[in-house]
């Protein structure tokens, strides 16, 4: 079957055809060099779970779809969303704040898993995507808790003689997205993790953060980095 009979299988109903086995034999297509722009046609309600599913798995590849990805962020299916964060967090550059600032709303998701990605999504991301995102959020909606984060991102990351104190003042928020966002700060790999950092976001009493927290120590690098002799306090 071709990548074409393939896409208009997964699109007709009544085909009874394994969408499992069509959609990853898709996937190695696509990553052979099958057309990206191909994939528009499953952004449609039957089959946006597939797209979706897709589009997180080719990461960078799927640049060219990028306002169809963000779109996913409007679905009312927490999958949905998670699958999207993982493509955005991919695709994007520093030309792309609005997207950016889907993924760091994020952190005010209904659903936990979601939040979680978002997390992940900005502990790895490159600076100068997180900064569009961070002065997007700043210029569009001045008067909401996004809108400090600039000024935060900056600071810890720039400013080593006050990074500890912006840090400690996002973990010690009354406001769960600010901790959130201040965790992710925290377990960022610069060129490695900074054991203050770790230590201090450690003290806060918040469960997604501690959960956060236990994971960057067990696995302080991207996968792609190998392994680290991060050591336990």
């Amino acid at each position: 079957m071709t990548p074409d009979e393939m896409i208009e299988t997964l699109l007709d109903p009544s085909s009874g055809a394994d969408d499992g086995v069509l959609v990853n034999d898709l996937l190695s297509a696509f990553w052979r060099g099958y057309p990206i722009e191909n994939l528009r046609k499953l952004f449609v309600p039957a089959t946006l779970g597939d797209a979706a599913f897709l589009v997180s798995e080719l990461g960078q590849k799927v640049r060219p779809l990028l306002h169809e990805v963000a779109g996913l962020m409007e679905s009312d299916s927490a999958g949905l969303r998670f699958d999207a964060i993982s493509a955005l967090a991919q695709c994007t550059t520093w030309e792309d704040g609005w997207a950016v600032a889907k993924i760091v709303r994020a952190l005010d998701d209904p659903h936990e898993g979601v939040r979680w990605m978002a997390c992940g999504a900005l502990r790895y991301m490159e600076s100068s995507q997180i900064h569009a995102g961070l002065e997007h959020l700043r210029s569009h909606e001045p008067n909401s808790v996004f809108a400090g984060f600039r000024n935060a991102f900056i600071a810890i990351e720039r400013r080593p003689d006050i990074a500890a104190a912006r840090l400690e003042r996002l973990l010690k928020s009354d406001d769960p997205i600010a901790r959130r966002f201040g965790a992710a700060m925290a377990v960022r790999p610069r060129l490695f993790i900074d054991h203050a950092f770790v230590g201090l976001a450690a003290t806060v009493e918040d469960a997604e953060v501690s959960k956060l927290i236990g994971e960057a120590i067990e696995r302080p690098l991207p996968p792609w980095a190998g392994k680290s002799g991060f050591p336990k306090a």
